[in-house]
This record gives C-alpha cells, structure tokens and sequence, in this order.
C-alpha cells in the first residue's frame, strides 16, 4: 500500500497572508548546526559567549530569511490563480502544497524562478550590510553578515539541483509536464531525482569530512542531503497516495452510519452509550443541521462535572470544521486530515450532512487497492 504520509513533524506557526505555515522537524537540527559551527569556526576570533551569541543570531535571521524566500513563492503562486494551501518550511527552502487540479505547468515554472531570485536578492542585502558594517569597523557584526550572505547563495544555487521540492525539481516537473502532460508522471520522475541528488550530496559531505577534513562544510552538506531526500521521499510516498485516490470523490468515501445527540443532553446522560458505541466520533444535529461533532478527546471531563456538563459545552462548532462537499476529492480530504491532525471530515449537501468521510475509511481503501493491485 502506499505510505499515507502525516505532516505532524511541523510546527504550526499561523498563518501569513491566510496562508497556513509549518515548520519542519528538521529546522531545529539545522538550528543546532548551524549555531554550533559558526560558533566553532570563529573560535579564537572572539570570546566564546559572542561566538554563540552570533552563531544564534545568524541561524534566526538565516529562518528570518527563508521565510521572505517563500513568501516570494507563496506570492507568486497566489498571482498566478494557484492557491496556496498550506507552506512548510524546510532548512533549504519551503514547500508550498498547492492541489494538482489547482496547478499549471507555466505558473510553476514561475514560482519556481521566483526562489533562486529571491534568495540573490536576499544575499545583496546582506552585502549591502556587509560592506557598510566594515567600513565603519563592526567587524563582527560584519562578519554576520557575510556569513548570511555565504548561505543565501549557497541555498540559492542549492536550489538550481533538479529534484523535488527544490525549485530546480519544480521547474523540470513543469517543463517533463508540458512535454508529457502527465502531472503525476513527472512528480515521480522529478522525486526519484530528488533522493538520488539527496543521497549524493550526503556521500559527498562524508567524502569532505573523511578526505579533505572539512567538519563545517562536510556536516552541513551531508545534512542539507538528507533534509533533501527526506522531503523527496515523502513527495514521493504522497504522489503514489495521490495516483491511487485518482477520481475517488467524497461520495464514494463517505459513511452514512454516523450517530446523532442532541446538544442540550448532558455528558452524563450520554457516557455509557459514547464509551460502549465502539465510535470515535458523534455527530450534534439540530433542525436538519450539523451544529458541531464530538469526539473521544473531547470527553475528558472530571467526574463531578459529567451530570453539569451539556453537549454543547464540549462539541466542536461546525464553524470550525473542516467540512466537504460530496464532489471533493478523496486525496485532498486525505491531506486536510494530515495537516489538521483530524480523523474525520463530515460531507454536506445544501448545508445538511450527508455523511462522514473518515481517515480509516480512506486507509482501508488503499490497503485493499494496493493488495488488488487496483
């Protein structure tokens, strides 16, 4: 079966421009990277307390920097009428998620662009700083800057390489997408691309540390390999989950078999049946309208508060459900649950629910289509 992949190892940071962002896990190693080795490389120059203070420094404006990066990307995408579900960000860049049928060969080779671009643009201002900051003889804040200077260009041709997610990866996936108009097909091409360029860059920083001694350069290159082949493995795994929900609507995913309570019981009244149901998720109906569900997590309720405690104390609002209309895409339902960290996403037709479409449901799905061979 394909791996369904979950994007939990990203920390929600809110949102810009309404756009949903998340940084990647593996910000936090190359924070400690990054600071460590600017703070051993200017060992000697300056006291140790000033070395970690500029290692910290210039690991925040080097996130700081990132972010700009791809709020150029997410900018550019939203311009061009690809709307931007969510961004993660990884050390070497971002990643924004923008569904297949809402992406197009041209305005991905735009974006695409757009990140090399911004990443010189960002890398003269450091100069900029730079050379300012040296003539007036603030060395190390000069140093500083030189250093973020250093990385905006390395991320800027890092990001030349053709594989996926790295822009060089988007442009080829849209120029191998016009000439066999097959999406999906050059997302698996340019993903394969991305882990092969991911595991030669982690053998060439092995090599530099072992051959040439480089503990600086060798580390960080192997480490920007493996960040690589992490996003690219996983590009991967949800470009197969993607193939295999192809034309799979909510419809055809959604259960009927949901229970409704009623919002003024109180959760004393409702325990025994919610725990011995053998459901995770009960749904509050009122008039013909979803007004919000509850689920298991919902109930941890002391018990001096069961018989004082209504319904519609505990329920989630349908206002901040996620909800679905029965023509959605199975695959984007999938990803929703992902990103949101939910199990379940109720369907609604002219405001009133039909069904449920639930994780397991779509889990069981790909199981039985993958042992088929579907």
């Amino acid at each position: 079966m394909p791996e369904v992949v979950k994007v939990t190892r990203a920390l929600n940071l809110g949102r810009v421009f309404g756009v949903p962002v998340r940084l990647h896990y593996t910000w936090f190693l190359a924070f400690v990277l990054l600071t460590g080795g600017l703070t051993f490389t200017s060992y000697g120059v300056y006291p140790l307390w000033q070395n970690i203070i500029l290692g910290i420094t210039a690991s925040l404006l080097f996130f700081a920097s990132m972010s700009a990066r791809e709020l150029a990307h997410s900018f550019i995408a939203i311009n061009r009428g690809m709307p931007v579900q969510s961004v993660t960000l990884y050390v070497f860049g971002g990643a924004p998620r923008i569904t297949e049928q809402d992406t197009r060969p041209v305005p991905e080779l735009l974006v695409a662009i757009t990140g090399p671009l911004s990443s010189l643009v960002i890398a003269g201002i450091f100069y900029a700083a730079r050379s300012m900051l040296a003539a007036s003889e603030s060395f190390m804040v000069a140093d500083l800057m030189q250093w973020l200077f250093f990385f905006n260009i390395m991320i800027a041709l890092f990001n030349l390489l053709p594989g996926f997610p790295l822009d060089g990866g988007r442009a080829l996936r849209a120029a191998l997408w016009m000439i066999s108009h097959d999406c999906s097909r050059a997302t698996r091409i340019v993903t394969l691309t991305g882990r092969v360029v991911g595991f030669s860059l982690i053998f060439a920083g092995i090599l530099a540390i072992i051959i040439a001694g480089e503990w600086f350069t060798g580390p960080l290159v192997a480490a920007f390999g493996w960040f690589l082949e992490n996003a690219a493995a996983v590009s991967r795994r949800q470009t197969l989950v993607r193939d295999a929900l192809r034309g799979v609507t909510a419809h055809y995913m959604m259960s009927e078999n949901y229970t409704p309570i009623k919002q003024q019981l109180t959760f004393g009244v409702v325990r025994d049946y919610i725990i011995n149901s053998g459901q995770h998720c009960f749904v509050v109906i009122e008039d013909g309208k979803l007004q919000g569900i509850v689920t298991l997590s919902d109930i941890q309720i002391p018990q001096k508060r069961w018989d004082s405690t209504k319904i519609s104390e505990i329920l989630t609002p349908a206002s901040e459900l996620k909800t679905a209309h029965p023509d959605h895409p199975a695959v984007d339902l999938l990803e929703q649950m992902d990103e949101y960290d939910i199990d379940q996403i109720p369907v609604l037709e002219n405001g009133k629910l039909i069904g449920m479409v639930e994780r397991q449901r779509i889990i069981r799905f790909l199981t039985a289509r993958a042992v088929l061979k579907a």
